[in-house]
């Protein structure tokens, strides 16, 4: 029995937007990140060591999978007049992760100047940028694609949302990407 290209990617973008939102929905998230008080996300970090360390594992993790996953479907779809798009948002999402992981990194290691902010934004808001942008890419790649016009639409629409949003508010919960990437994972499948 021959396994579709298309479905395995799916499920590997599954599998990735899952390890993500896990981490988003770990007890240290729910605790640290509303946190306003530097102090009182300092205590919840140390209270729970560990635990903040494995969030942010999956956290990277989730990430890179979902990225490998679109790099399947772009292998998957390679014949598609427009793949080489699907490859340019690889390039920029594998970017982005960099940079994700980056700050994954950063937070682990020094949990006080994360707590207090001491870090400077623009690493992070590229992330969130670069996501929203290689996943628009995608989804107008998809528009032109055998696959279901919707999920093009959807990853368009979302992202350019979600952009407008982190311009507006300098600020934006990556889970919102993973709970999109989830959703087109499982249309794929």
């Amino acid at each position: 029995m021959e396994v579709s290209s298309v479905l395995v990617s799916g499920i590997v973008i599954i599998v990735g937007s899952a390890l993500f939102l896990c981490a988003a929905f770990t007890p240290i998230s729910f605790r640290v990140f509303p946190e306003k008080s530097a102090t009182r996300k300092l205590e919840v970090i140390r209270a729970s060591p560990i635990a903040w360390s494995v969030t942010q594992v999956l956290f990277g993790l989730g990430a890179l999978v979902t990225a490998i996953g679109i790099g399947l479907l772009a292998y998957a779809l390679r014949r598609q007049p427009a793949a080489w798009l699907i490859w340019v948002s690889v390039a920029v999402l594998v970017s982005a992760a960099v940079l994700w992981l980056w700050h994954l990194y950063r937070r682990t290691l020094d949990p006080v100047a994360f707590a207090e902010g001491r870090w400077p934004r623009w690493p992070l808001l590229a992330y969130f940028m670069l996501t929203e942008i290689g996943l628009a890419i995608l989804g107008y790649a998809l528009l032109s694609s055998d696959l279901l016009s919707w999920i093009g639409w959807m990853l368009i629409g979302s992202m350019v949302l979600l952009f407008a949003l982190t311009l507006i508010y300098r600020d934006m919960p990556p889970l919102m990407f993973y709970l999109v990437t989830l959703i087109a994972g499982i249309a794929f499948v």
